[in-house]
């Protein structure tokens, strides 16, 4: 047993889960961390105990406060390990395929010349020095406040980025609904959807999120070079610039990136916000059914963290 799984042994009683306008449930304590680590609930979806009308966010609920952060811990450890061996891989395929030509052109010659290239860096991502990218945030789409329809990217607790005006306040929950052993309509105000992986048929009934985040990291570490060019350019418009630079962008059903928001007002639009677009929609992410993906990127651009 692993000591996430011993842990929610502690969790007691029953609990219902929110899932737009649907309550789900009761589910026992170790139900609920059980579907935290694997993706069916976060940290924002809405909880309460069986038989109470009060629901609240996961992460704010003592009893899952130690399940949150292990969850949160578990999927940065997971997205940096993939962004690492993805650039590890490309950066080896570029080093061994231009050293492979070279010495078949220019002989002992070439073979020198790839060795010194990569000694030196000069194949590699160096020439984009002082920009760095965190890791990725996938997360189902759900409205923003400023937009109908546009989305909404989660920030796990953290204050929202300064695209979003002074001051305002996020949407709050709706009451909950009688406890039931299956699925039932709210008669409140209906919430906005929680993020995560739960989705549901025209029936009412739970089916699994069809979009693959391993497959979507992937293609963003193997081409966020691409954007990395972008930001360089707009530094060599504006020298000594240094900035931090949120932006989240929805995947379509098609596969291609249909809306991008840039969350910083000094690049809403212009140059960047066009470079950054044209370049993320020529990025190959896979077709799929269901809810849309989300995925938040940040960079820092002349200055760390």
């Amino acid at each position: 047993m692993v000591a996430g799984q011993e842990l929610a042994a502690d969790v007691e009683g029953h609990w219902l889960f929110r899932h737009g306008d649907l309550v789900l449930g009761p589910v026992s304590g170790r139900q609920i961390v059980e579907k935290l680590q694997g993706g069916e609930l976060t940290p924002d979806s809405l909880i309460a105990p069986a038989g109470e009308r009060d629901f609240h966010k996961v992460r704010d609920v003592e009893a899952f406060k130690v399940h949150v952060a292990l969850s949160e811990a578990r999927a940065r450890v997971d997205a940096t390990v993939l962004v690492e061996q993805e650039k590890n891989r490309k950066r080896m395929m570029i080093l061994a395929g231009v050293a492979g030509g070279l010495v078949l052109v220019l002989g002992s010659g070439g073979f020198l010349l790839a060795r010194n290239a990569a000694i030196h860096g000069w194949l590699g991502e160096e020439e984009f020095e002082g920009i760095e990218m965190e890791a990725p945030v996938i997360r189902l789409a759900q409205a923003r406040q400023d937009d109908e329809e546009l989305f909404e990217y989660p920030t796990n607790g953290a204050a929202r980025p300064s695209g979003r005006p002074a001051g305002e306040a996020p949407p709050k929950p709706g009451a909950g609904a009688k406890p039931t052993a299956v699925a039932s309509r709210a008669e409140d105000r209906k919430p906005p959807r929680p993020t995560g992986a739960v989705a549901t048929d025209p029936d009412g009934m739970e089916v699994a999120q069809q979009f693959d985040q391993s497959a979507i990291n992937r293609v963003v570490a193997g081409n966020k070079s691409s954007l990395f060019r972008c930001f360089k350019e707009e530094a060599e418009r504006s020298p000594g610039l240094a900035a931090k630079v949120p932006l989240e962008f929805v995947i379509g059903n098609d596969g291609r990136v249909s809306k991008l928001w840039v969350d910083n007002p000094q690049f809403k639009k212009g140059p960047l916000y066009d470079c950054l677009l044209s370049e993320l929609q020529k990025w190959p992410f896979r077709a799929y059914e269901g809810e849309r993906a989300t995925v938040g990127l940040s960079f820092n651009i002349g200055r760390r963290g």
